[in-house]
């Protein structure tokens, strides 16, 4: 009888086997972030004939990743709905892009409410914009990054399972002089991060570091999504040094991610300033996102 696992390091190869065929996919379908949130909450996953299938529980609430794969969709769309009846609940299903949305709306007729999911979009930029900067649109970001190369005797460094850990004690120092007063969200990422660095090689992750005087003040990492496509999921500057983030985005992209045409830098989660900050970079696209519950 077909059932949920809790997610470990030996569902890689066939999640991966199953993501690495897919055209376009969001921040959601990587298994470093599955596997790594599993710091924050309990996720589970399961293979339906093909089908990629997986289960987070948040607050006592189970919601579904929308079925990937080869194999049959509806069949696995059917064992979310049971698994989710079982628990006394009605189904609900987030990361849909509008091919899902038209899925459920021929299949499953007057069945799910749909809704867009702004705030889960996926910002995708192309990797020689973040590159090159070029253009009058781009100074602003030119002018912070020959601020910071004038200002500063920095370095650039390849991030890999050992140095990881320096980013990880960097992290505890931003979060120490963030000025947010709630923190619990920071906190949560912070242990996802050391998650991300006790298995960085067995992820297959990719980062990069800046050091000003030897002292790491940036640091940027993340993973493939498809042969197009970098996913950055982390991307960390100390505030108050003036072309911190700009040098780290730009070094790590043309340092690293050169051969993708292609860097999903994430969502916004509906935060104003982070929205501001990854439309000033001009994303080529947003990845459409929508989310479905069972009515």
């Amino acid at each position: 009888m077909q059932q949920f696992h809790m997610v470990t390091l030996e569902d890689k190869d066939w999640i991966n086997g199953i993501f690495k065929k897919q055209k376009r996919l969001p921040c959601e379908y990587s298994f470093g972030n599955i596997f790594t949130y599993t710091a924050k909450f309990p996720i589970y996953v399961t293979n339906i004939d093909g089908c990629f299938l997986s289960k987070c529980v948040i607050d006592g609430k189970s919601i579904y990743c929308f079925p990937r794969g080869d194999g049959d969709t509806k069949k696995a769309i059917d064992f979310a709905i049971e698994d989710a009846e079982k628990d006394g609940q009605k189904c609900r299903f987030f990361a849909m892009a509008e091919k899902d949305k038209e899925f459920l709306l021929s299949e499953y007729p007057d069945r799910f409410e749909i809704f867009e999911d702004r705030d889960g979009m996926d910002y995708v930029y192309n990797s020689e914009d973040l590159i090159n900067l070029k253009g009058k649109k781009y100074q602003p970001k030119r002018n912070h990054i020959s601020f910071f190369e004038k200002t500063y005797h920095w370095e650039y460094e390849s991030m890999n399972g050992e140095n990881v850990h320096e980013c990880v004690e960097m992290s505890e120092n931003w979060l120490y002089q963030s000025a947010h007063t709630d923190k619990s969200d920071l906190e949560d990422e912070l242990e996802i991060i050391r998650k991300v660095a006790d298995n960085f090689d067995a992820l297959d992750y990719k980062g990069g570091i800046i050091r000003i005087d030897g002292e790491i003040i940036a640091y940027a990492m993340g993973q493939e999504l498809t042969e197009d496509t970098f996913c950055v999921h982390f991307e960390k500057a100390y505030p108050g040094i003036r072309g911190a983030y700009p040098i780290i985005n730009r070094e790590f992209v043309k340092n690293e991610l050169s051969s993708y045409r292609y860097i999903d830098r994430e969502d916004d989660v509906g935060s104003e300033n982070l929205r501001k900050a990854k439309l000033s970079y001009y994303p080529a696209f947003l990845i459409e996102e929508y989310e479905a519950e069972l009515k």
